[in-house]
Protein backbone atom coordinates (compact mmCIF):
# COMPACT_ATOMS: atom_id res chain seq x y z
CA UNK A 1 0.00 0.00 0.00
CA UNK A 2 2.52 2.44 0.74
CA UNK A 3 4.37 1.80 -1.91
CA UNK A 4 1.64 2.17 -4.32
CA UNK A 5 0.91 5.43 -2.98
CA UNK A 6 5.03 7.03 -3.43
CA UNK A 7 4.81 5.58 -6.42
CA UNK A 8 1.54 7.35 -7.56
CA UNK A 9 2.80 10.61 -5.95
CA UNK A 10 6.40 10.12 -7.70
CA UNK A 11 4.03 9.36 -11.37
CA UNK A 12 2.32 12.78 -10.12
CA UNK A 13 5.28 14.82 -9.83
CA UNK A 14 6.54 13.58 -12.89
CA UNK A 15 3.85 14.28 -14.91
CA UNK A 16 3.62 17.89 -13.10
CA UNK A 17 7.83 18.23 -14.02
CA UNK A 18 7.12 17.53 -17.52
CA UNK A 19 3.69 19.52 -17.81
CA UNK A 20 5.71 22.82 -16.69
CA UNK A 21 8.30 24.44 -17.77
CA UNK A 22 11.54 25.21 -16.19
CA UNK A 23 10.96 27.96 -13.85
CA UNK A 24 7.87 26.09 -12.81
CA UNK A 25 9.71 22.74 -12.96
CA UNK A 26 12.32 24.48 -10.21
CA UNK A 27 9.30 25.77 -8.33
CA UNK A 28 7.88 22.17 -8.35
CA UNK A 29 11.54 20.79 -7.20
CA UNK A 30 11.80 22.95 -4.85
CA UNK A 31 8.25 22.34 -3.31
CA UNK A 32 8.32 18.84 -3.33
CA UNK A 33 11.89 18.81 -1.29
CA UNK A 34 9.76 21.15 0.93
CA UNK A 35 7.20 18.79 1.10
CA UNK A 36 9.55 15.80 2.00
CA UNK A 37 11.28 18.06 4.22
CA UNK A 38 8.53 18.62 5.83
CA UNK A 39 7.51 15.29 6.00
CA UNK A 40 10.53 13.90 7.15
CA UNK A 41 10.46 16.42 9.93
CA UNK A 42 6.66 15.71 11.04
CA UNK A 43 7.77 12.10 11.39
CA UNK A 44 10.77 12.83 12.97
CA UNK A 45 8.77 14.95 15.07
CA UNK A 46 6.11 11.98 15.76
CA UNK A 47 9.16 9.94 16.57
CA UNK A 48 9.90 11.90 18.97
CA UNK A 49 6.59 12.44 20.59
CA UNK A 50 6.11 8.70 20.40
CA UNK A 51 9.23 8.36 22.26
CA UNK A 52 8.30 10.96 25.24
CA UNK A 53 4.52 9.32 25.22
CA UNK A 54 6.13 5.85 25.66
CA UNK A 55 8.91 6.95 27.84
CA UNK A 56 6.38 8.96 29.97
CA UNK A 57 3.68 5.95 30.34
CA UNK A 58 7.11 3.66 30.80
CA UNK A 59 8.05 6.08 34.02
CA UNK A 60 4.74 6.47 35.17
CA UNK A 61 3.84 2.63 34.96
CA UNK A 62 7.00 1.94 37.03
CA UNK A 63 5.93 4.25 39.36
CA UNK A 64 2.78 3.02 39.91
CA UNK A 65 4.08 -0.81 40.02
CA UNK A 66 6.86 0.73 42.42
CA UNK A 67 4.48 1.90 44.54
CA UNK A 68 1.93 -0.73 44.48
CA UNK A 69 4.86 -2.86 45.68
CA UNK A 70 5.17 -0.79 48.19
CA UNK A 71 1.75 -0.36 49.07
CA UNK A 72 1.27 -4.62 49.09
CA UNK A 73 4.59 -5.12 51.21
CA UNK A 74 3.39 -2.91 54.13
CA UNK A 75 -0.35 -4.12 53.73
CA UNK A 76 1.31 -7.57 54.10
CA UNK A 77 3.48 -6.81 57.14
CA UNK A 78 0.70 -5.00 58.78
CA UNK A 79 -1.01 -8.26 58.09
CA UNK A 80 1.66 -10.27 59.44
CA UNK A 81 2.39 -8.22 62.57
CA UNK A 82 -1.37 -7.99 63.08
CA UNK A 83 -2.00 -11.59 62.81
CA UNK A 84 1.24 -12.20 65.22
CA UNK A 85 -0.42 -10.28 68.06
CA UNK A 86 -3.98 -11.93 67.28
CA UNK A 87 -1.94 -15.03 67.81
CA UNK A 88 -0.18 -13.94 71.13
CA UNK A 89 -3.23 -12.89 72.00
CA UNK A 90 -5.17 -16.35 72.17
CA UNK A 91 -2.42 -17.92 73.13
CA UNK A 92 -1.89 -15.87 76.68
CA UNK A 93 -5.91 -15.65 76.99
CA UNK A 94 -5.67 -19.73 76.46
CA UNK A 95 -2.98 -20.05 79.10
CA UNK A 96 -4.88 -17.50 81.27
CA UNK A 97 -7.85 -19.37 81.06
CA UNK A 98 -5.91 -22.61 82.11
CA UNK A 99 -4.05 -21.93 85.08
CA UNK A 100 -8.22 -20.35 86.17
CA UNK A 101 -9.01 -23.58 85.24
CA UNK A 102 -6.22 -25.58 86.94
CA UNK A 103 -6.56 -23.26 90.27
CA UNK A 104 -10.33 -23.92 90.29
CA UNK A 105 -10.08 -27.85 89.88
CA UNK A 106 -7.49 -27.27 93.06
CA UNK A 107 -9.48 -25.41 94.85
CA UNK A 108 -12.45 -28.10 94.03
CA UNK A 109 -10.35 -30.86 94.47
CA UNK A 110 -9.20 -29.57 97.60
CA UNK A 111 -13.03 -28.99 98.52
CA UNK A 112 -13.34 -32.44 97.83
CA UNK A 113 -10.98 -34.03 99.55
CA UNK A 114 -12.10 -31.80 102.60
CA UNK A 115 -15.77 -33.44 102.10
CA UNK A 116 -14.42 -36.93 101.84
CA UNK A 117 -12.45 -36.52 104.95
CA UNK A 118 -15.57 -35.17 106.92
CA UNK A 119 -17.17 -38.36 104.91
CA UNK A 120 -14.82 -40.80 106.29
CA UNK A 121 -15.15 -38.89 110.11
CA UNK A 122 -18.65 -39.05 109.88
CA UNK A 123 -18.59 -42.82 108.88
CA UNK A 124 -16.25 -43.47 111.17
CA UNK A 125 -18.27 -42.17 114.16
CA UNK A 126 -21.19 -43.60 112.88
CA UNK A 127 -19.89 -46.90 112.62
CA UNK A 128 -18.17 -46.06 116.16
CA UNK A 129 -21.54 -45.43 117.91
CA UNK A 130 -23.27 -48.28 116.15
CA UNK A 131 -20.36 -50.44 117.70
CA UNK A 132 -21.21 -49.05 121.20
CA UNK A 133 -24.88 -49.88 120.90
CA UNK A 134 -24.38 -53.06 119.36
CA UNK A 135 -22.29 -53.97 122.23
CA UNK A 136 -24.22 -52.53 125.10
CA UNK A 137 -27.41 -54.12 122.83
CA UNK A 138 -25.40 -57.91 123.38
CA UNK A 139 -24.47 -57.56 126.63
CA UNK A 140 -28.24 -56.80 127.86
CA UNK A 141 -29.30 -59.85 125.84
CA UNK A 142 -26.28 -61.25 127.59
CA UNK A 143 -27.52 -60.79 131.10
CA UNK A 144 -30.98 -61.15 130.18
CA UNK A 145 -30.02 -64.70 128.75
CA UNK A 146 -27.89 -65.27 131.87
CA UNK A 147 -30.84 -64.14 133.78
CA UNK A 148 -33.32 -66.50 131.91
CA UNK A 149 -31.07 -69.29 132.45
CA UNK A 150 -30.51 -68.56 136.09
CA UNK A 151 -33.91 -68.35 136.78
CA UNK A 152 -35.05 -71.66 135.37
CA UNK A 153 -32.22 -73.66 137.09
CA UNK A 154 -33.33 -72.83 140.25
CA UNK A 155 -35.51 -74.73 142.42
CA UNK A 156 -39.27 -73.93 141.85
CA UNK A 157 -40.39 -72.19 145.24
CA UNK A 158 -37.08 -70.48 146.25
CA UNK A 159 -36.79 -67.01 145.80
Amino acid sequence: MKNRTAALIGLGICVGLLGCGTSDTKKMSEDVKATGNAAQQAGADAVDATKKVVGSTADATKDATSKAVDATSSATSDAMDKTKKMADDAANATKKAYDATAEKAKEVSKDAVAGSKKAATATGEFVEDAAKKTEAAAKKAADATKKAVEDTTKPAGKP
